[in-house]
């Protein structure tokens, strides 16, 4: 009824040697301690560049920021700080990352055929301010490649990613083994695939990750299947956040696949068509303790979408389903409105705890993220 994720393929880092630019500095390396308290601490002048437009207001930046040319650009220490450039990178990947502490911030990044960011056993970086576009992307449609993400982490646990806007990535942010990520602040658009995976955002197998505080919109041109996705990723927490649009028969808004105990408080869903939410076991990785809070969906549809088949639900609102003696998920205080199927609203209902509620009543969802980058 609803995709599941197909195994996990290894992640290619590219290794050959690449001088860096003059621009990109070092910090040296002392401790994992020392590195988490610098990036808790980081000056003011870490943030100059952004503005962030949201519903009650704006975080504006300061002086602009002049970007520097440059091309790709690979890790060559610990803790070192990349920025203020503007990378191209036709062939390979933005920015490869192989060392732990790295930063990269204020930074756009345009690439063709690799990743736009792809960090592989880099423990603690923190990618901040950053403004990635697949320019290697068809024009509409399923894109060239499924290894033509924005941002690839594999094993890069207690990571963080700030205020990023990134769109037309085969996914625009795939994260593998990377536990206690943390991403706030992220403008999503226009995912490609083909892989059926989370197309916006994908933890796997990444547990305590968290995602906050985002927008993710996708149109015609995009090729989706879930918007959102922990799969294998227990107590993951997903909040404060719109996803738009889907034409997959399989896809779902937010999908809790084989993972216990994670959480979604505050989501809007709108234009979903398999449906807007989603906890089920996978294979033989179970399912349990789910729960969504004050989530929100509406204008489902249920035909055929930008020549692809009709939704495979029938239009279903909810999807629950858990593993034998799991907990049993739980919905509160949700509201849909405007659906193709206003009759399919939660299947299994044995899934779900007693005392659930979701109400019909017209709502306007919350406005997409806007981020602004003071650069010249």
């Amino acid at each position: 009824m609803v995709s599941m994720s197909r195994g996990q393929k290894r992640l290619e880092v590219e290794r050959r040697e690449r001088r860096s630019p003059d621009h990109v500095g070092e910090v040296p390396w002392h401790s994992r301690r020392w590195l988490l308290a610098g990036l808790l601490a980081l000056p003011a002048s870490a943030v100059v560049g952004a503005a962030v437009h949201l519903a009650k207001g704006r975080l504006s930046g300061g002086a602009a920021t002049f970007l520097r040319p440059s091309g790709p650009v690979l890790s060559r220490a610990n803790g070192q700080i990349i920025e203020n450039l503007d990378i191209y990178a036709p062939e390979g990947n933005g920015v490869t990352i192989l060392h732990p502490g790295v930063i990269v911030r204020n930074c756009r990044i345009r690439h063709g055929k690799g990743s736009g960011v792809h960090a592989r056993g880099a423990a603690e970086i923190r990618l901040q301010d950053l403004e990635i576009d697949h320019v290697g992307a068809t024009p509409s449609g399923a894109g060239p490649s499924q290894d033509s993400s924005n941002i690839e982490l594999e094993d890069c646990p207690d990571s963080i990613i700030v205020r990023v806007k990134a769109s037309r990535g085969s996914s625009n942010v795939y994260v593998v083994d990377s536990p206690r990520i943390q991403m706030s602040f992220l403008e999503l658009h226009d995912p490609r695939g083909p892989f059926p995976r989370g197309q916006n955002v994908q933890f796997n197998r990444s547990p305590n990750a968290r995602l906050e505080d985002f927008s993710a919109e996708n149109g015609p041109s995009s090729w989706t299947e879930d918007n959102i996705s922990a799969f294998h990723s227990d107590r993951c927490t997903i909040r404060r956040g719109l996803v738009f649009y889907n034409n997959s028969p399989t896809g779902v808004g937010v999908m809790l696949e084989g993972s216990f105990n994670c959480r979604v408080d505050e989501v809007d869903a709108v234009q979903q068509g398999n449906g807007a939410f989603s906890a089920v076991p996978q294979g033989d990785v179970g399912s349990g303790g789910c729960s969504f809070n004050r989530c929100r969906s509406r204008d489902t549809y249920n035909e055929p979408r930008d020549g692809r088949d009709a939704p495979t639900s029938n239009g279903l609102s909810f999807q629950t389903r858990i593993s034998e003696g799991a907990e049993r998920h739980s919905i509160r205080d949700c509201c849909v409105y405007a659906l193709a199927n206003a009759n399919n609203i939660i299947w299994e209902m044995g899934a779900v705890q007693a005392g659930w509620s979701i109400e019909h009543k017209a709502f306007e969802p919350r406005p997409p993220l806007r981020l602004v980058f003071n650069w010249q």
